[in-house]
């Protein structure tokens, strides 16, 4: 039996408590985006194989590491079979679009469907090792939308991102998943941009954080009040003016300064050519633009960056898609 699997990416707008107390620790607010998409397919093996993944920039370590967890599934709850990757198309990694939680989950869903079991969204969210940070990406896994995750509950241990985390013992705790609305939206890759590194990300949490209350309290009103509450309303102007606000504040100012002025200065762009609003994906350096004029933003946007670095994509409000034959 062959497992297909087709993922949407993510687009995580900012986490929201990084501060040194509270009630709650991380969180999120981010949706689902149709393309670029993450394909997979798996077929029954006698092991796990993920060597495939070596082809879209997975280093040996991140293979092994989610053998493992298979692996140890498979000897916990008795399966009959492995899995082997036979193919695999993934966006470019650590550009913003959350593929490891894709990818993990896919690869988990796919070894119990290649057994004849289905598992709840809760079990493989529970299982499948992501979640650190934010539960942005496994709640678009499963059903898209836009997703504000309230994180888990407080603890003074130190904040790390969740390519860094090996297990999630409390899941983050997803409060409200709405339908994006179908504001028309572009991605820019910034040229020059360098994806920032597993290493380098570890070393900017551990600098950067916690952050002032202040900073955790502006960060969730615009976050919630602003963002939320405009694709709950769909109030076009205020979610673009909050997503403008989200990248001024103290975390994600942070996040933009990780790559100097190079995506700085496309944001600018891009305001300059009559997007109403430009948003900076998780760690980035994906930028995320709306305009009401889209058509023709989208076309300057093409003349300054090309065809290669600029494309549209659209709202993915219904989550992974599966075939399996």
């Amino acid at each position: 039996m062959i497992v297909r699997v087709s993922v949407p990416s993510r687009v995580h707008l900012t986490l929201i408590d990084l501060g040194r107390v509270g009630y709650r620790r991380n969180g999120g607010v981010g949706f689902g985006i149709a393309t670029p998409r993450l394909n997979l397919a798996f077929a029954s093996h006698a092991v796990v194989d993920l060597r495939a993944l070596a082809t879209c920039g997975y280093l040996p370590v991140e293979i092994e590491s989610l053998t493992k967890r298979l692996e140890r599934l498979i000897g916990q709850r008795q399966l009959a079979q492995g899995l082997r990757l036979t193919d695999v198309q993934l966006p470019a990694r650590h550009m913003g679009f959350g593929t490891g939680t894709a990818v993990a989950l896919a690869s988990l869903e796919s070894l119990f469907l290649l057994n004849d079991l289905s598992m709840s969204p809760e079990f493989l969210r529970a299982h499948s090792g992501r979640g650190g940070a934010s539960g942005i990406g496994l709640s678009c896994y499963f059903k898209g939308g836009f997703i504000f995750d309230a994180g888990r509950r407080f603890s003074p241990t130190p904040i790390i991102g969740s390519d860094a985390t090996d297990e999630v013992k409390e899941p983050p705790m997803e409060m409200i998943r709405l339908d994006m609305a179908d504001w028309p939206m572009g991605i820019l890759i910034p040229p020059g941009a360098s994806a920032v590194s597993l290493a380098q990300e570890q070393a900017f949490f551990s600098q950067r954080l916690p952050l002032p209350d202040a900073d955790v309290f502006e960060i969730t009103y615009h976050a919630l009040f602003g963002s939320l509450a405009a694709v709950k309303s769909g109030d076009y102007d205020a979610f673009c003016e909050s997503i403008n606000a989200l990248q001024r504040c103290a975390w994600k100012r942070a996040e933009i300064d990780l790559y100097g002025e190079t995506v700085r200065t496309c944001a600018a762009h891009l305001a300059s050519i009559g997007c109403d609003a430009v948003a900076m994906s998780s760690v980035g350096p994906a930028l995320i633009f709306w305009a009401r004029d889209f058509d023709a933003a989208f076309a300057a946007a093409i003349r300054q960056y090309g065809p290669s670095a600029v494309s549209r994509t659209y709202p993915d409000n219904s989550g992974r898609t599966i075939s399996h034959a």
